[in-house]
């Protein structure tokens, strides 16, 4: 066997399946909260009481009866409230990103919903909120415990500021709830490996233009 074909056979496929492992860790791998993957510095970190845990389940069978299947309303329906400690948000330690992890056991076979918003109260008694995205999961099998975490959009302060982190439940369809866990980092984050990879574009162009003459040069 030549030196082409060892490539071709051995190195190459290696060398695609390696970077095909790389970008799919990174894209379909939970969330967990870590050390710069949504921050430099952790500035809260609150697990809900199980009082408030309770407060949950009776606000989720509240719902279910009266709502009867539909889903509440982003906008108008009634939702579980929680506010973490004052801080100070400072313009040189921003973006303060907020990091939510629900964690439960799927009630039935299918996807587990379940829809929060989060926010800031500001000195002033306004509220600036938003919905939060990926606290979800899909296809999970009956009973299977499962743990959803997503970041919430993140914020900057124009000027130090006295807030506090607020977050709020929505609607939550085929899990029970066993605890909720919230955290608050500053600064920026540190990229991933596939952030990293697809962010030096002149990097991806050499390794191509090293692979196509390794492969196809004629010795």
């Amino acid at each position: 066997m030549n030196f082409v074909s060892l490539i071709r056979s051995r190195w190459l496929p290696l060398l695609l399946a390696s970077l095909l492992a790389v970008a799919t860790a990174e894209a379909g791998a939970q969330m967990s909260i870590k050390p710069g993957k949504y921050g430099k510095t952790l500035v809260m970190d609150k697990t809900l009481p199980l009082a408030d845990i309770e407060k949950i389940s009776a606000f989720l069978d509240d719902l279910a009866s009266r709502n009867k299947g539909t889903a509440n309303s982003v906008m108008f329906g009634d939702t579980f409230d929680w506010a973490g400690d004052e801080m100070k948000g400072e313009p040189g330690k921003s973006p303060y990103t907020m990091v939510v992890a629900v964690t439960g056991r799927a009630k039935a076979a299918g996807d587990v919903l379940t829809t929060w918003k989060s926010g800031w109260k500001m000195p002033d008694g306004a509220a600036k909120v938003n919905l939060m995205t990926g606290l979800s999961a899909f296809e999970v099998k009956a009973g299977e415990r499962v743990t959803l975490t997503a970041p919430a959009l993140a914020a900057r302060f124009d000027r130090d500021k006295t807030v506090t982190p607020t977050l709020s439940l929505v609607d939550a369809k085929n899990i029970t709830i066993d605890s909720v866990e919230v955290q608050v980092w500053s600064g920026m984050t540190n990229p991933s490996v596939l952030q990293w990879l697809t962010a030096s574009p002149l990097l991806w162009l050499g390794v191509v233009m090293l692979v196509v003459v390794l492969v196809f040069k004629r010795i």
